[in-house]
């Protein structure tokens, strides 16, 4: 016999708008409509704002991000930063403050990043608002580039960050090694890499690059894992009203359960599930646009680029959740993409700005 919850769909559907309300209210979120956090406000300015702040509160943190390690000098010379221009001056110090994004050199002229880093109030940033810097593992080292073109996917959203990928043809080409990029499917399973100076365990940023090894997991663990965290807030949410309204637990669960089964998986084809299950591993605020790569027996092979991830509105931390894995653009899929912007002619330059220069590392007194 067929029997019907007590919820229905329309009852169901209202609830989970009040705790929505709930959560935007506790977790201090501006209501964005249904734009994704890392989508709402740009990285160029909360990366870098929570990295002025972190500074202040925490000057003597420890270098270590979710379960990652100092990469070694010029391990990861592909690695680059991109850094907010407004940020800088001549001083090399300044682009430790300035850093908001990672990315990858794909060619002398290019870099590969995540359209959300490129993204502000739905436009694309001005060129000559970004910085690319290569060649360094600590932020006070390496050369800065100019940036002569930003190209944001076409399809990108920000409400589910779908293809979250984006391109800066830098002014003049780079010296430092490239990476090459995957043009075959990635497999569900395997050890992968991430890399950049997103934000510690201990709630600070590094100056000196991270590293961390992964495990890539199929989409349905991570689309199982965020599901599960969603109910979580849901039912958190709809506890706080249940003394205003007069519900008990079993209808809290009841309503909640309903709303679950009927979520839609948050991954697309177009992303990547990499992390661990515990979450002691995972890339962070700051890490988005840098690279997800595979070592064999050959040079790395870049597959994913570091987009979004997710975590319980109570959590203590920004990352690292227990069976909340990192998600990531799925490279595989944008190989044609890629090539076609790279052969469109380059745009007319603009009047030339007195440049910055090479940044070299301060000399001790």
């Amino acid at each position: 016999m067929h029997t019907t919850n007590q919820f229905g769909p329309i009852v169901a559907a209202s609830l989970l708008g009040i705790a929505a309300t709930v959560i935007s209210i506790n977790t201090g979120q501006a209501d964005e409509s249904t734009v994704r956090p890392e989508a709402a406000i740009s990285p160029m300015q909360r990366v870098t704002d929570a990295r002025a702040k972190a500074a202040a509160e925490n000057p003597d943190g420890a270098d270590r991000v979710y379960g990652g390690n100092q990469a070694e000098k010029g391990a990861y010379p592909f690695q680059v930063a991109l850094l907010t221009t407004a940020r800088l001056d001549e001083n090399p110090a300044s682009q430790a403050n300035a850093q908001f994004c990672g990315g990858s050199l794909i060619a002398p002229q290019w870099v590969l990043t995540a359209a959300h880093c490129l993204n502000d109030k739905g436009k694309p940033i001005s060129p000559d608002s970004v910085t690319v810097l290569t060649g360094a593992t600590d932020l006070s080292e390496g050369k800065r580039h100019k940036v002569l073109q930003v190209i944001v996917n076409e399809g990108y959203s920000e409400q589910t960050l779908d293809n979250d990928l984006g391109l800066l043809r830098l002014a003049e080409p780079a010296d430092a090694p490239t990476i090459k990029l995957t043009h075959e499917s990635t497999p569900d399973t395997g050890k992968t890499t991430v890399t950049g100076w997103g934000k510690m365990q201990d709630g600070t940023f590094p100056t000196t690059l991270m590293v961390a090894d992964l495990e890539l997991q199929p989409n349905s663990a991570c689309n199982s894992g965020i599901k599960a965290i969603y109910a979580h807030d849901l039912k958190a949410a709809l506890g706080d009203l249940s003394h205003r309204m007069r519900y008990s637990e079993k209808g809290i669960d009841a309503a909640a359960n309903a709303i679950a089964a009927d979520m839609t998986d948050p991954l697309t084809s177009n992303m990547i599930c990499a992390g661990t299950t515990s979450g002691v591993r995972d890339a962070c605020n700051g890490d988005s646009g840098g690279p997800l790569f595979m070592t064999g027996a050959g040079s790395p092979v870049q597959v994913g680029v570091v987009s979004w991830g997710e975590g319980p509105a109570d959590g203590s931390a920004a990352c690292g959740h227990k069976d909340a894995y990192g998600i990531y653009t799925r490279l595989a899929n944008y190989s044609s993409w890629i090539e076609a912007k790279m052969k469109t002619p380059a745009p007319a330059p603009e009047k030339p700005k007195a440049g910055l220069g090479t940044a070299q590392k301060p000399k001790t007194p």
